[in-house]
């Protein structure tokens, strides 16, 4: 956790509360757990929000606040999973996702704003019961209709408006654009005191003497009586809605989060701008500015969602529709997003993630939709976005409910062969191997097998350390380049290069591997990039010069960090604790393993149970446990004691000359035996073609043996190294 808290930027002025702040920041100085309870409008959101953007500023928690909204949460069992994406927590657990934000909030120093508890009064309960119980650091400030009824609950009743009412309507009311003089004040005061000071209601009210008078909005909606409920001020401004707008102000309910105009559009099934500005005018909608796209976003509060939703004739058709325009837009994603736009596309999907997620449970419990849902889920996770972003639990979540609903291939073929695919990822084969076991006793389609041929090769790579996987893994590619999207099929070529450095010689790893990694460096796409890096670090590691592995993996990771990708850093990881094993820094080496240790427990992932990643990180392990002996263990504990950033910085840095091990004497110039025989061969004349048929490698092999050789010695071309060499020899026959 880098970043030090969420808080929403600031759109309207905050006016008064001063003594509703000033006891709620003195309540969370004495007491962990502060509960702001009162009606709903009456602006415990915005108290929240505003103290913790006092506390903020103070430095009073050095992990920041974070507010987490859970009046759109509909389902309990998410909530665990809600607050940890809402704190940026990697979440891949399959289960609930407690232990991992008690894991991860344990040794932190943060305030934790849950928002709109009153419908999950009980399951909030139990999560705050836990996190104060297991997390020392932690405070939690809560806002609520009712009170969680806890022991060491501190209540805040918030008030309605006093003096400060008049201020806000005034303010609010110069905002939509009226003109105001002192002579209006009575009239001001009138209504707010209506009103009952209810910051909601005072806007929506002030929203509207822009187009009537004063005195007519007092009229209308007070009609005599001395106190305005928050209910009928909906009902009034309802009644000044056109039947557009109302119809609009319905629709936009079935929103779970913010949205955007085109998502608005497409529910509402029609052209909605005039309709929609209307209803931002009149503070139905409020509209803020995406930090993503820069584009005008929008969402309704709780309470106005609420009451629009009961205008809501029949919810159905705008679910369905929301459905629909949310599968295009993760379907384009998982087209679209390996391309030079990968970050927008991961920073999109996360802004939309809300609706997303709601979409999917939405489609996978109605019928009609439960297809659509179902490729929505898997399309997700084509687009990388749940492994990126550390939210693979939520994925696993909505595809293990898509596999209760689909029954028949040959969606559910594609379906299990996917959810295979993600439990080989993270090394869970007991998993993995049942699902692929059923997926292969259903009919087989060519349009199925590009995903079922694939976690059948990876089951061989993985599990048997089979180099069967090979001709696979190419006949996935095959089939990927058919019928699948470009980064899925980058992904099976990444694979078929992966297990033919592991499993196969140096030359058919060397050709599995070029044109990938040209791929790579020219595509625009930092992800694979990184991914490129990584494997030409990974072939140099098994069948060249492990010095050449460091920078590469560094480098790797670099770029992985800089994406905010919480997937591959694992691997870079995992790549250079074997690679420093082999340096002989093994120092260094053991703490990267600790690190590794704490990194696969964050993220999921077993290299344990993947056969060629678990040979070599063994063969790490035991070269450095013979060079460290009993220091071994302390200091593998001191890398897997490394917070996360302190675990990646540490993994940044250069390997220092002094912890390399000494450098046995070599031929000259530091060649290898099969590098000095090839210098030899230059230096006889013969040509890359020759030197391959001597060796029986490829002339591609035998001409970047040279290359490499050159740049190893610095000289310019072939001639020159014929003079090196023959200089060498005569030195060493003297």
């Amino acid at each position: 956790m880098t970043v030090r808290g969420n808080l929403p930027a600031q759109t309207t002025t905050f006016i008064g509360r001063r003594a509703v702040l000033a006891e709620t920041e003195a309540l969370l100085g004495k007491a962990r757990l502060v509960t702001l309870v009162g009606a709903g409008g009456v602006g415990k959101t915005r108290i929240a929000v505003e103290t913790g953007r006092a506390v903020a500023r103070a430095g009073v928690f050095q992990h920041g606040v974070w507010v987490v909204p859970l009046a759109d949460l509909k389902d309990p069992a998410l909530l665990a999973r809600t607050v940890a994406a809402e704190l940026r927590i990697v979440d891949n657990s399959p289960d609930a996702g407690l232990g991992r934000l008690v894991e991860s909030l344990y040794d932190k120093h943060l305030m934790l704003v849950l928002d709109n508890c009153e419908h999950l009064l009980e399951p909030v309960r139990r999560l705050v019961h836990h996190l104060l119980r297991d997390c020392e650091g932690l405070t939690i400030l809560t806002t609520s209709r009712e009170q969680l009824g806890m022991y060491g609950e501190h209540l805040l009743w918030v008030p309605s408006l006093g003096e400060d009412a008049v201020q806000l309507f005034l303010e609010r009311a110069e905002t939509a654009g009226a003109v105001l003089s002192d002579v209006d004040l009575p009239d001001a005061g009138a209504l707010c005191r209506a009103l009952d000071g209810l910051p909601l209601a005072i806007e929506l009210a002030a929203a509207r003497v822009a187009e009537m008078s004063l005195t007519d909005v007092l009229e209308q909606l007070a009609g005599g009586t001395h106190r305005v409920t928050l209910e009928r001020a909906f009902e009034w401004a309802a009644r000044q809605c056109t039947d557009e707008e109302r119809r609009l102000w319905a629709t936009l309910s079935v929103f779970p989060a913010d949205f955007d105009l085109a998502a608005a559009e497409a529910v509402a099934g029609g052209d909605v701008p005039a309709s929609l500005s209307a209803l931002v005018r009149k503070s139905i909608v409020v509209a803020t500015t995406s930090p993503v796209t820069r584009r005008t976003r929008y969402r309704l509060l709780d309470t106005v969602s609420q009451f629009g939703a009961r205008l809501l004739a029949e919810e159905h058709e705008p679910l369905r529709r929301h459905v629909l325009h949310y599968g295009e837009f993760v379907d384009e994603a998982a087209r679209s997003w390996f391309s030079p736009d990968e970050a927008l596309w991961m920073a999109r999907l996360r802004e939309e993630w809300p609706n997303i997620r709601a979409a999917v449970g939405y489609a996978l419990g109605t019928a009609d939709l439960a297809e659509t849902g179902t490729v929505m889920a898997m399309n997700v996770q084509r687009s990388r976005f749940t492994s990126f972003a550390g939210i693979l639990g939520q994925a696993c979540d909505l595809l293990a409910l898509a596999r209760k609903v689909i029954t028949e291939p040959p969606l559910r073929t594609s379906l299990l062969a996917h959810c295979a695919y993600l439990a080989q990822a993270q090394g869970d084969m007991s998993a993995a191997i049942p699902l692929l076991d059923e997926a292969r006793a259903l009919p087989r389609m060519r349009m199925t097998d590009v995903h079922l041929v694939f976690v059948e090769a990876t089951n061989l790579f993985y599990v048997e350390g089979s180099s069967d996987c090979v001709p696979l893994y190419a006949r996935a590619v095959e089939l990927s380049r058919e019928y699948a999207s470009p980064g899925d099929t980058y992904i099976t070529e990444l694979m078929h290069a992966m297990a033919t450095c592991f499993l196969m010689d140096a030359e058919a790893a060397d050709k599995a591997t070029t044109g990938l990694i040209r791929l790579a460096e020219g595509n625009g796409v930092g992800w694979s990039h990184a991914w490129g890096l990584w494997l030409q670090a990974l072939y140099e590691l098994l069948h060249g010069d492990p010095a050449l592995v460091h920078p590469l993996a560094v480098e790797a990771l670099r770029i992985q960090l800089v994406l905010g990708d919480t997937w591959g850093p694992a691997y870079s990881l995992w790549l250079l604790a074997c690679t420093c094993a082999e340096l002989g820094a093994h120092d260094r080496a053991a703490r990267l393993l600790g690190a590794l240790r704490s990194q696969e427990r964050v993220s999921r992932i077993s290299f344990g149970s993947m056969k060629p990643f678990q040979k070599m990180l063994e063969r790490a392990d035991r070269t450095v446990r013979r060079a460290l002996g009993d220091d071994y263990q302390v200091i593998m504990t001191l890398g897997a004691d490394l917070r996360q950033e302190q675990a990646m910085e540490f993994a940044l840095e250069p390997v220092p000359d002094s912890e390399r091990k000494p450098v046995k004497p070599t031929l000259p110039g530091g060649l290898t035996k099969q590098e000095f025989t090839i210098a030899g061969l230059v230096a006889e004349g013969l040509t890359s073609t020759q030197i391959g048929a001597r060796l029986f490698i490829s002339p591609r092999t035998a001409d970047r043996h040279v290359v490499n050789i050159r740049a190893k010695l610095g000289l310019p071309n072939r001639g020159a190294l014929a003079a090196w060499h023959q200089s060498a020899t005569d030195t060493g026959t003297r």
